[in-house]
């Protein structure tokens, strides 16, 4: 091998790994100052909570708790799954209520969201949320930009599934632990109604299906990983899924976790979601 070739091999290689690594604290630090003096005068504090630039528009002792917070949960999830930070600075955008919430997104974004509670836009780079009812869309947000690094090819269901486990989290044994949570519900009034689809359709759905569903498909995703959860699989469960690029849907690593088909877990999963209280 040459020593042109050889340089040529290292210089690929450090673009490479540099081009994934996590931003630095120097990138981070850049960024909140720019941020600090686009926002000046307008009741905004910046904090930086690595791999985060957070601004919130509470006071300076309310939005350092909401760094905490997410110290806390990166912390926690990614101990448990991910392996990589995201590869871009992502702001958290912490309105302390929807009216403050709806006008920053229009301000700062141009967007007007569907949604009273908070979203993740790649596009922006941004999680933007009403923080006002409290810190579960924050701690479910966190997630979707965790997968986009790690797990690009995570269908929806899974990334809204684990997403919305954490969205009333504790921490158990040094794990982050999705607690049952609201949207029990809507999980089981589609069961007793009938009109719950298989777990195999639910995890072939395809984004717009799963986001266009007639049932509760946020509610099914969710608690088919809190299942995983509760039974010492959901970990396992992510590193078979995430790991076997033929296995698209998560059909194989179910089945591979649970030690059954999907077929016979419908009867299962379904008499332990009726069991289930608030």
């Amino acid at each position: 091998m040459t020593t042109r070739f050889l340089a040529a091999a290292c210089l690929m290689f450090v673009l490479q790994t540099t081009a994934h690594a996590a931003p630095t604290k120097d990138e981070l630090a850049t960024r909140a100052k720019e941020l600090e003096k686009k926002l000046d005068g307008q009741g905004f504090r910046v904090l930086v909570e690595a791999p985060f630039v957070v601004i919130g528009d509470e006071s300076l002792a309310k939005v350092k708790s909401r760094a905490n917070f997410v110290r806390w949960v990166v912390r926690l999830i990614e101990a448990d799954y991910f392996n990589k930070q995201p590869d871009k600075i992502i702001e958290i955008w912490l309105f302390k209520n929807e009216t403050t919430y709806r006008k920053g997104a229009k301000k700062f974004f141009e967007d007007e969201p569907n949604t009273p509670y908070g979203y993740y836009s790649p596009d922006d780079n941004a999680l933007v949320m009403n923080i006002g009812p409290g810190a579960g869309t924050l701690s479910h947000e966190l997630v979707h930009p965790y997968i986009e690094a790690n797990f690009p090819s995570a269908p929806s269901w899974f990334n809204e599934g684990l997403a919305s486990l954490y969205e009333q989290p504790r921490e158990r044994e040094g794990h982050m632990w999705g607690t049952t949570n609201w949207r029990l519900p809507g999980l089981t009034k589609a069961i007793k109604a009938k009109a719950l689809p298989s777990v195999k359709t639910l995890v072939s759905t395809t984004r717009d299906g799963f986001y266009e569903a007639e049932y509760d498909s946020y509610a099914y995703a969710r608690f088919l990983c809190q299942y995983l959860q509760d039974h010492g699989k959901l970990r396992d469960f992510y590193k078979k899924f995430a790991a076997d690029a033929k296995d698209t849907t998560g059909q194989a690593a179910l089945e591979a976790v649970l030690g059954m088909e999907l077929s016979a877990f419908d009867a299962v999963f379904q008499k332990w979601a009726l069991s289930l209280k608030r």
